[in-house]
């Protein structure tokens, strides 16, 4: 079966290649004078409109033509603002054949720009304007699909898009925020026929007034520009599938809804399903709870209160046997008036998940005993169950002064079940582990921007956050059996003062109460066109209050409070920061160069176990930039800053946690933050000429005083708490990446590397830890406008891990093959094949993969589109992960959901 498929998609590959035959047409466009044009645009139509291809001319005025048809007649028109267009056309061509044009000078301007809006390609300033029909064949269902087929942009596995190998920071649509400007939601969610034109806008900063005093060249968000007909006008989908898998019915319900005019917009999105499909993951929940940085630059120092993740379990839908998700959002906008707009969204989401895990774990040894062994299977139950709240205002009273307000509410409702079972040298130990939090969190920010003058810019960040969490544990356990009298034991040696009991059933309670005040005032004085100054001043102060109890329900039903001095915490923590900054950017020929420094002053007090104990110190932290632009999308960028991070009270609390059913952690109170140097190399070039994309770079860190664990570890048990480490950590990171256009194919090649060393104290000795990691990736895809068309990816990962005790080496391949048949006006037939195989140390292997199908049905012109479509059609039941730690190595087996067979049908609304 997998041979006949692979046979089945190369040949469609081959057939591409055989359609890709073609002639082009190449020369130079010049002015009057003679001086070659950059940026002008060349098209080439077939006598019936029909787009044959276009071109942009480089710095050397040089164009060419791909993939046109041989025996056929081409109108080309050559424009460029402000000169008179040019219109030739070439009859019958047989060959490939050179034309020169030279341009001159236009009366009429608008004719001009009313030609660049027509151009599959146009640049204005900073901004790219591609027209989105120019690259696209109709089969296309969502902005994700239409930006892949767009020169030098990617969209990868998480919604996450790059353009010239830089990331997308926002995604406008008409020029308004959509969900925060969030890619994912963007990509998976608007639909490819509402997209006109997708502006690329390099060098961003939504705040107009600070555009070009930072360092926004590497800055971009892409703009959405509709089609005449969704403009004031509701559109949208909905979409219902039905189907069977895995003895149940299987089922979607997923309607969409948006509306966009001048001063509103709307935009509707839901999805209920238990076909697998996460309408909303953890990496977009941390997306939009996370922090979330200012427009000015950053202080350099940074102390995280754990308030992002808010709870949510964290799983990936490949890795799981059941899955089903509720997903509901709202985000909407109104311009008032001319200064006040509003702005907000509302996101539900529950998510009910299956588990189960079969795994094998190697902890280290040591010198007199080897490491012990524990095979574990995990069956686990969770929900997670979500809801955040934004609301934000803009005013505008005049183009000098701007004010924005913006609050959010997120709430969590989180709780799994796990059966689980431990298997340690012949001997079986039932363990039911309970976790359930319900954090709440509002965060509000306002900030201020105010344009004295031409020569002097003034703005004012704050940021208020207030959380609660309240994570709790519960751990029921059979005794432990000692090795050599053959008797139970208590857990962890009776180190927790258990009362004897079988089984034994432990509970954590936690308490996390905190408060974060941000506040900075930053100053620009523009010396000239060239350099200004910034001049800024900051504080962040956090408090936290941090309660935690151990407990025991024996098996009468009577509670056993575990009273020990060191078995509770009842901690108050105050951390206060306060800074002053000073940067210099100046530009000197074609360099930007950006040096600056950044003083801090620090105090950590807190208060536990009848102590109060405070550090106090000061830090400096350099920074410096240096841009090399050799040509406008061709750019060398060096970057050096040193920060510093800092733990919140969990970190510093005392009193032993109940971690897990085989780990306890104590805090320590004088650790201090963590200094981090980080150096890196970045080169991009994309040219348009030929749709060349090169990006590569590397990265060195050197952390000093990281913060690492003192591990006493014992069999599978350990007790831990945290130093600041004698050791430096470093990181060292290497990558390539090569893409270029060959008529309608797009081929790349990458390269990765990294080293890392980490440090622990495990059993009281040091221990270094080293990963090298180096990974090859070949890929090709193709963008005919009939036919078949192909996307196929190699990738080989190359790992060695050394802990220090073990040292384990693991190949991973992956193989790619997409395929997808436009039939006829009627039929499209979409195919998606993955294939994995993986070896490691100690004749560990295993291969698997996933077969998708999809047959879609749909009527030129109609509204009704139907769908035939087969997951897992292999019917794959596992996957495999493995992972080398610093105190044991594992593997791990996750069942999968099995093939799901259903019938969809959507409507356009």
């Amino acid at each position: 079966m997998k041979n006949k498929l692979l046979l089945v998609l190369l040949s469609c590959f081959i057939i591409s290649l055989a359609n890709a035959q073609s002639v082009k047409i190449s020369g130079v466009v010049v002015d009057s004078t003679g001086t070659p044009l950059q940026m002008a645009n060349v098209i080439a139509y077939q006598q019936d409109k029909n787009l044959g291809a276009f071109g942009i001319t480089n710095d050397a005025g040089k164009y060419q033509l791909l993939n046109l048809k041989k025996d056929s007649t081409y109108v080309v028109k050559v424009s460029f603002l402000g000169l008179k267009t040019m219109v030739d056309t070439i009859k019958n061509i047989q060959d490939n054949s050179i034309k020169n044009y030279l341009m001159l000078e236009d009366q009429n301007m608008l004719d001009a720009v009313n030609i660049v809006y027509d151009m599959p390609v146009s640049i204005r300033g900073d901004t790219i304007i591609y027209n989105a029909d120019s690259f696209t064949n109709g089969t296309e269902r969502k902005l994700g699909d239409v930006l892949d087929k767009l020169p030098g942009m990617e969209v990868n596995e998480d919604g996450d898009i790059q353009v010239e190998g830089k990331t997308v920071e926002r995604v406008l649509v008409d020029g308004k925020e959509f969900f925060e400007g969030d890619s994912r939601l963007a990509t998976k969610n608007i639909p490819a026929d509402a997209i006109d034109k997708v502006e690329v806008l390099k060098n961003y900063n939504n705040v107009g007034q600070l555009k070009g005093l930072g360092n926004d060249e590497d800055r971009i968000a892409i703009n959405i520009r509709l089609k005449k007909g969704k403009k004031n006008f509701w559109f949208g989908e909905v979409t219902g599938s039905l189907g069977q898998g895995d003895a149940a019915v299987r089922y979607q319900a997923k309607p969409k809804a948006f509306y966009y005019s001048p001063d509103v917009s709307i935009n509707i999105l839901t999805d209920f399903n238990n076909l697998g499909i996460q309408s909303f993951t953890f990496a977009d929940y941390r997306r939009f709870v996370g922090f979330k940085s200012g427009n000015t630059r950053s202080s350099g120092s940074s102390i995280d209160i754990g308030t992002g993740a808010g709870g949510l379990l964290n799983l990936q839908a490949n890795r799981a046997k059941e899955l089903e998700s509720k997903f509901g959002a709202f985000n909407g906008s109104w311009r008032a008036s001319k200064k006040l707009s509003f702005d907000g969204f509302a996101i539900f989401s529950s998510v009910d998940t299956d588990q189960e895990t079969i795994a094998s774990r190697t902890f280290i040894g040591t010198s007199l005993e080897p490491g012990a062994v524990e095979n574990t299977e995990d069956r686990s139950t969770q929900r997670n169950q979500i809801g955040i709240f934004k609301l934000g205002a803009d005013y505008n009273p005049n183009a000098d002064f701007s004010l924005e307000y913006n609050g959010q509410v997120n709430l969590s409702d989180v709780s799994q079940f796990n059966d689980f079972t431990s298997e340690q040298e012949g001997i079986v130990r039932d363990i039911d582990q309970n976790e359930s939090q319900k954090p709440i969190t509002l965060d509000q920010s306002v900030n201020a921007y105010y344009t004295q003058s031409e020569k002097n810019i003034f703005a004012f960040e704050g940021r208020y956050v207030d959380a609660e969490e309240d994570p709790f544990y519960n751990a029921i356990i059979d005794p432990e059996i000692d090795p050599i009298t053959d008797l139970p034991t208590r857990p962890f040696n009776g180190r927790l003062g258990l009362d004897e009991e079988d089984p034994y059933n432990i509970n954590q309670q936690n308490l996390v109460q905190s408060t974060k005040l941000d506040a900075k005032a930053d100053y620009w004085r523009v010396l000239n066109k060239k350099s200004n100054i910034n001049v800024t001043v900051g504080t962040s102060f956090v408090n936290q209050d941090y309660n935690t109890n151990i407990f025991q329900i024996r098996n009468d039903g009577s509670r056993n409070d575990l009273t020990g001095a060191d078995l509770g915490n009842d901690v108050h923590y105050k951390f206060r920061d306060v800074y002053g900054a000073v940067h210099y950017k100046f530009i000197t020929g074609k360099f930007t160069i950006t040096p600056g420094a950044t003083a801090h002053s620090y105090t950590i007090k807190d208060r536990q176990l009848g102590d109060t104990n405070e550090l106090n110190f000061e830090e400096i932290l350099p920074d410096f930039n240096v841009r090399f632009a050799l040509r406008s999308s061709e750019n060398i960028n060096f970057d050096y800053r040193r920060t510093i991070s800092f733990s919140d009270v969990e970190n510093y609390a005392l009193g032993t946690v109940f971690n897990n059913y085989n780990s306890l952690f104590n805090g320590n109170n004088q650790l201090s933050g963590t200094t981090n140097d980080r150096y890196s190399l970045n080169y991009f070039n994309f040219n348009m000429f030929n749709y060349t994309n090169i990006n590569a770079g590397v990265v060195y860190s050197r952390q000093t005083d990281a913060i690492q664990s003192n591990i006493d570890l014992r069999s599978i048990n350990q007790e831990s708490d945290l130093i600041n480490s004698p050791f430096a950590n470093q990181t060292a990171t290497g990558f390539g990446r090569f893409s270029r256009e060959f008529g309608k194919i797009r081929a790349s090649v990458n390269a990765n590397l990294n080293w890392s060393t980490f440090n622990n104290v495990i059993n009281g000795d040091a221990t270094e830890s080293e990963n090298i990691t180096h990974s090859y990736g070949v890929s090709a895809r193709s963008n005919y406008q009939d036919g078949v068309n192909f996307d196929v990816g190699y990738n080989v990962s190359f790992n060695n891990s050394d802990n220090g005790k073990q040292v384990n080496d693991a190949t991973t391949q992956t193989i790619t093959l997409n395929a997808d048949w436009q039939i006829n006006t009627y039929w499209f037939l979409d195919v998606d094949y993955d294939l994995n195989l993986f070896k490691a140390t100690g004749g560990v292997s295993n291969n698997y993969d996933f077969l998708e199908a999809a047959l879609f049905y749909n009527k030129p012109d109609s509204k009704w589109e139907y769908k035939l479509a087969a997951t897992n059609l292999l019917n794959t039941e596992a996957l495999n992960r493995n992972s080398f730690g610093q105190i044991a190595t594992s593997t791990s087996f996750y069942t999968v959901q099995p093939r799901y067979v259903y019938l969809q049908v959507r409507y356009d609304l």
